[in-house]
């Protein structure tokens, strides 16, 4: 007999009856009494400790039986049975018109129900029943292959179901109703069609769940010569399901998968078809190869010879929930999705997709795709990957039509001609690209990438920035990509503010998950005062400017550390600072004001300046300030004055609140 993985007490329950009613077979109508008192035993996979029968003729005619220790033979403990029939005057043993049946595991029912033995001519009659289900069993003598079975199931509470029986399921919480009926014939065909309503479910890692679940099973099961057949359909028709990273909402319109296969030997099964339909979003056809291994039954192939997608139905319900565990939900998407997909134990996934005026847009407005065509291809040695699109942004940055050509190999995915995305008057250009996938070895993705001069006015006008000249530049000969995290060698080069900007040492984390992280080196040299302070409407400053950002290091794009410097040049001739630069600066470094009365200030328009400097140390959300040179008050200069009228700002907060700081830069370029 096959074993029944989550089911095996029951197979224990009716294996037990029937030792039972052999042994009570035995009996002649006028035997006086019978006891037996057995020690451990065994009936194909099921094993007991102690059998104890008890029978004693009388009016009555009562028998009883207890099975203890019942397991199975890999060990899995199943409990102890109880069996206790009132007989009646008409009936002799092993017949029982009115019996009990109690199993037991772990101090829990794990089932209670009355059952009744009868002989009718050659056949042996058994029914048990209890609340929710009946079964009925017919057994001619001598021909145990030609048994026929009926189990019924009428609103069946899924939550009376014992603990333990949940626990051996591996599952928390089950509830629901069940109804139908599982019937066996004489052939040993088998027809099954059964009901769940309202149905839910939480495993115990919480991995897999669902909620008010309306499902519908058919299938048959056919015992030919060549071996078993199988053909049935599985329907849904509401409830919301979680598998995984996957979460499905309940179907619009109900869901469909039919089936059909055929025993291809003792231990492997062929499905010849499997067809999922779910309405207006997605259609899979194709066909499986089952096996088992060691014991353990598992998938060794698996062919969708056609899968069609349409958006956004398709979206909506399949990928949306995986997109959100990457900080991507709530995509808008419009196209055709089609092609082919398969697996298998040797070589793993390969796809191919035809893609047919795909839209995708993020309302966080981080990423869009504007009329993406072409062929995606996933698999050794196939046909490269040709993919073209008419737009495409990230984080605000509108790139122009392109397309992308990739071909795969045994050793993983690359680039076969420059990949170039048009932005504004410039362009950035991906010379290189090359994926390894883990089973090679060290998975990652490597990139040699540069961009080509683009105007920074342009920039910063798209990005809402204030608005500068100046080009940006830059040469990645190698980006790589690899545990979540992007890294750059090489560094981009921004020719502004008649100056050079230098960022190096660039590495992001989660560049496309919640919380992203950036570390960078920042390098400013010789910067132009007047354009600096003018762009940024900080209060107007003449000279040059120069400093850094070591160790900078961004949490969702704000700093949360950094070791900051800005100091001005003093072989600049001409260096002066306006009243409003020199309120700015004061409020800044905790000055309070300048050291020069606020009647002689308003006289004049701006001041001559030696040097200035300004320097932040950020740690745990506090600013650590600085200036240019310590002042004999104990505190230090921002900016050091020159020539008449002399103005001094002294700074003597060391202590800021970094967010407080923030608001005040705000408010002040606002």
């Amino acid at each position: 007999m096959t074993s029944w993985p989550h089911y095996s007490w029951l197979q224990a329950a009716i294996k037990s009856l029937f030792i039972v009613l052999a042994l009570l077979a035995c009996l002649s109508s006028d035997a006086a009494e019978l006891l037996i008192d057995a020690g451990p035993g065994q009936i194909g996979s099921v094993r007991w400790e102690r059998l104890e029968v008890q029978y004693r003729a009388g009016d009555d005619g009562d028998w009883r039986a207890v099975i203890n220790g019942v397991h199975q033979a890999d060990g899995m403990a199943l409990g102890d049975l109880w069996l206790r029939c009132e007989r009646d005057a008409e009936t002799a043993p092993p017949e029982c018109a009115r019996g009990f049946l109690n199993w037991r595991r772990d101090e829990q029912d794990l089932l209670e129900a009355e059952f009744s033995v009868l002989r009718r001519a050659a056949n042996w009659h058994i029914e048990a029943r209890a609340d929710g289900w009946e079964l009925e069993l017919t057994l001619p003598e001598g021909q145990p292959a030609a048994l026929e079975a009926m189990l019924r199931f009428r609103d069946f509470q899924l939550s009376s179901l014992p603990e333990t029986l949940l626990a051996a399921a591996g599952l928390s919480v089950l509830d629901g109703r069940l109804g139908g009926q599982v019937q066996r014939g004489p052939e040993g065909n088998i027809a099954v069609g059964l009901r769940l309503d309202e149905t839910g479910f939480d495993t115990k890692d919480g991995l897999f769940a669902a909620e008010g679940l309306e499902l519908e099973l058919q299938f048959s099961v056919f015992d030919l010569p060549e071996g078993l057949s199988i053909d049935g359909q599985l329907r849904q028709d509401g409830g919301e399901i979680l598998a995984g990273p996957l979460y499905l909402p309940a179907p619009a319109k109900p869901l469909l998968l039919e089936f059909s296969g055929q025993q291809a030997g003792t231990d492997r099964w062929r499905i010849s078809r499997i067809r999922l339909e779910d309405p207006g979003a997605l259609v899979l056809d194709g066909q499986a190869m089952i096996e088992a291994s060691d014991g353990e039954w598992g998938l060794a192939a698996l062919d969708f010879g056609t899968v069609q997608a349409s958006m956004p139905a398709f979206w909506q319900r399949w990928a949306d929930g995986l997109a959100a565990q990457a900080g991507f939900g709530d995509l808008q998407t419009r196209g055709e999705l089609g092609g082919r997909l398969t697996w298998d134990r040797a070589s793993g996934w390969s796809a191919h997709a035809l893609i047919k005026d795909f839209d995708l847009e993020d309302p966080a407005e981080r990423l869009a795709v504007v009329n993406l065509s072409g062929n995606l291809v996933w698999q050794d040695d196939g046909p490269g990957t040709d993919l073209a699109w008419d737009g495409l942004a990230l984080y605000g940055l509108p790139f122009g039509p392109s397309a992308l050509r990739l071909a795969a190999g045994e050793s993983g995915v690359e680039l076969m001609a420059p990949l170039e995305l048009p932005l504004l008057d410039g362009a950035i250009v991906i010379d290189r690209l090359f994926w390894q996938p883990a089973e090679v070895g060290e998975e990652g993705l490597r990139l040699d990438a540069r961009i080509r001069p683009l105007s920074l006015a342009r920039l910063t006008h798209q990005l809402g920035w204030p608005e500068f000249g100046g080009v940006l530049s830059g040469e990645f000969p190698g980006i790589v990509y690899a545990n979540e995290q992007l890294s750059f060698t090489g560094g981009i080069v921004m020719q502004a503010f008649s100056g050079t900007i230098e960022l190096a040492d660039l590495s992001i984390e989660r560049p496309f998950g919640t919380l992203p992280a950036v570390s960078a080196q920042l390098q400013m040299t010789r910067l132009d005062l007047l354009e600096l302070t003018g762009a940024f409407n900080f209060g107007r400053m003449e000279g040059q400017v120069s400093g850094w950002m070591r160790d900078l290091r961004l949490l969702d794009w704000r700093p949360v550390r950094m070791d900051a410097r800005l100091f001005t040049h003093e072989d600049v001739p001409r260096r002066r600072i306006s009243q409003r630069a020199v309120d700015n600066l004061s409020s800044l470094g905790g000055a309070g004001g300048a050291l020069i009365s606020g009647t002689v200030l308003r006289v004049f328009e701006d001041f001559p300046y030696r040097r200035a400097g300004l320097a932040c140390r950020l740690a745990n959300n506090i600013c650590h300030i600085d200036g240019v040179a310590p002042h004999e008050s104990g505190g230090f200069y921002i900016v050091e004055g020159r020539a008449l009228p002399r103005l001094d700002i002294i700074g003597h907060r060391r202590l800021v609140d970094w967010p407080q700081l923030v608001r005040q830069l705000e408010a002040m370029v606002d």
